[in-house]
């Protein structure tokens, strides 16, 4: 009896005082769990002024929870999640025609998990699913999530810059011993392919968080667990104003339709392309880099095979990989070298009879607008003398005056965040180097080679007397939460050329000559100095002529310089035909 009074107790004791405990062993025994992923923003791209650049539109992804409850059709619910929503194209529902095939098998794979039936829903779209009882009873999830949009006109504003984002390849994920799996990337994560958003992906995308799901056999959600929540991606401000850039923009695309539309054959009617660049001459910050033409994001992969065969290649980024001869808008480089060595004083002379005669087998001319005789280097500068620059070019060497160029910025990285040509300089040690050859590379062209970029950095450099900023597009990192600075972005000098006044104040005095030469700044609303170049290209013309670039360098105001500038079009006609954007530039600054 004493036996069975304790046999008794133990089973009340486990039957009524324990029940709960065992019951919610039973459950857990007889349940899966699984974890999906909760998808953090990616950060904004916004300019100077915080005007939006690129940000994530919200969409939706659906989701079909395995096991489902009994008697559920899962091969049904897809289907009718197109009849639900008939604006969903049908290759957007995984699976497409063997979908009961693809879930059989992700069915037979995993004890519990969920399985992925349409992608990329707009909100319009996914809203009558919130309304099935599939959602209500938690077969269905909807999975939010951002998909790259650029308001307004910020698509076709600055697409080379800002880039495209796009799944992981196989490479990328497989890159650095898996070095993105080690930061927290999902296998089939979106990340920056191209431009900005390659270039700060680590700051854009943000950590995403993770839930827990325990799910019962009959596919009834138990809990939730929040493992880890999403951290949305940083806010990349850059040093660019959407307002100038689109000025920019206009006046480039203008001024090459102008020049088709007025201009006489081989002096501008061929304009087919080119890109302007502004930058900040105290910080080295980028306002303004235009490439045209150009193409617009939010038709990059629809219409890639078309842009990509387009003759006048809207995908090239100029500003950063197109290298031109610089033509006359070299000449202020080999003024400082010629200056710094000594070679030449501010009053030495040279005589300019519209051709040079030091070579018997060689003699260039010059087109003497303007000026002839005795040419010192204020008027050699004012009207662009070749002879001038071919005797000083000559006396000074290659070497020196394309050492004096790099310094300057031209052939030279310019520090930007975004892949650029590394341009070329003429010298004593090319292959097809000659006597000859130092003439032509002293008025800009020979194997000299360098970008809209670098002639922007030039220009600034010549500016500032000497000193020389890393370029950059991006100015700071802010907390998307807050707001608040997480990085910044700071002027960073990368040249002090020595010399200083003595070197630099003569060249700005004759490139402030040189703008008053040009009708298209006249009348502008601040004080400036640049320099031309029509640099030749290879190409002939059916009468034998060789085709110009227009080439401009400048910066404003002459005598408190703030911004510097660069112009090239390809097949423009000469150094003066670029002017008008750089009116456009101070007129939108200044006026």
């Amino acid at each position: 009896m004493a036996a069975f009074a304790l046999f008794l107790g133990r089973l009340a004791y486990l039957q009524f005082y324990k029940a709960s405990e065992y019951q919610e062993k039973a459950e857990k025994a007889a349940s899966s769990e699984y974890s999906y992923r909760q998808a953090a923003a990616r950060g904004d791209i916004v300019d100077a002024n915080g005007v939006l650049l690129a940000t994530d539109a919200l969409c939706y992804d659906v989701y079909l929870r395995l096991p489902t409850p009994p008697g559920t059709d899962e091969t049904e619910i897809l289907q009718q999640i197109l009849a639900t929503i008939p604006t969903i194209h049908k290759n957007d529902v995984k699976g497409d025609k063997d979908v009961e095939a693809q879930l059989a098998a992700f069915s037979a794979s995993v004890g519990a998990g969920e399985f992925l039936a349409a992608t990329g829903l707009t909100p319009a779209q996914a809203a009558p699913l919130y309304q099935t009882l599939w959602y209500q009873n938690g077969t269905l999830r909807l999975g939010a999530r951002g998909t790259r949009s650029w308001p307004g006109d910020a698509a076709t504003l600055l697409p080379h810059l800002l880039g495209v984002t796009g799944p992981l390849s196989a490479a990328q994920w497989q890159a650095g011993g898996h070095a993105l799996q080690r930061a927290g990337y999902a296998m089939d994560a979106v990340a920056g392919q191209s431009g900005l958003e390659a270039a700060f992906e680590t700051a854009l995308h943000g950590q995403d968080g993770r839930v827990l799901v325990t799910a019962r056999r009959d596919g009834t959600a138990l809990t939730e667990t929040t493992l880890a929540a999403p951290v949305p991606g940083s806010t990349l401000r850059l040093s660019l104003d959407a307002g100038l850039q689109r000025a920019v923009a206009l006046a480039l695309q203008n001024q090459i339709e102008t020049l088709r539309a007025t201009k006489p054959a081989g002096k501008g009617r061929e304009a087919t392309a080119g890109a302007a660049v502004v930058v900040d001459t105290h910080t080295g910050g980028v306002l303004a880099a235009v490439s045209w033409p150009g193409y617009s994001l939010a038709d990059y992969r629809t219409s890639y095979a078309t842009l990509s065969a387009d003759a006048a290649l809207p995908l090239y980024n100029r500003v950063c990989l197109g290298l031109y001869a610089p033509g006359s808008a070299f000449k202020p480089a080999v003024a400082a070298a010629a200056l710094a060595a000594g070679v030449i004083s501010t009053t030495d002379t040279v005589n300019c009879a519209g051709r040079y005669y030091f070579y018997s087998g060689y003699q260039p001319g010059c087109l003497q607008l303007g000026h002839s005789g005795a040419i010192d280097l204020y008027t050699a500068l004012k009207y662009s003398c070749n002879v001038y620059f071919y005797d000083v070019g000559r006396r000074t060497g290659a070497d020196a005056f394309s050492a004096m160029a790099a310094q300057l910025g031209l052939g030279a990285a310019t520090g930007v965040e975004l892949p650029e040509a590394a341009g070329r300089l003429t010298l004593s040690t090319d292959a097809n180097y000659q006597a000859g050859l130092v003439l032509q590379a002293a008025i800009g062209q020979g194997n000299t080679a360098v970008t809209p970029l670098q002639l922007a950095a030039y220009a600034a450099t010549l500016a500032n007397g000497g000193t020389r900023y890393r370029l950059h597009f991006a100015d700071a990192l802010l907390n998307a939460r807050t707001g608040e600075i997480t990085a910044q972005f700071l002027p960073e000098v990368t040249t002090r050329i020595p010399g200083g006044s003595a070197v630099f104040t003569p060249i700005q005095q004759g490139m402030e000559a040189m703008a008053t030469t040009l009708l298209a700044l006249r009348g502008a609303p601040v004080p400036l100095a640049c320099k031309t170049g029509s640099p030749q290209r290879a190409e002939r013309d059916a009468a034998g002529n060789t085709y110009t670039n227009s080439v401009l360098v400048g910066y404003a105001p002459a005598n408190a310089p703030e911004v510097a500038v660069s112009v090239v079009i390809e097949y423009g006609g000469g150094g003066a035909n670029a002017a008008p954007v750089l009116r456009a530039v101070l007129d939108y600054l200044y006026a």
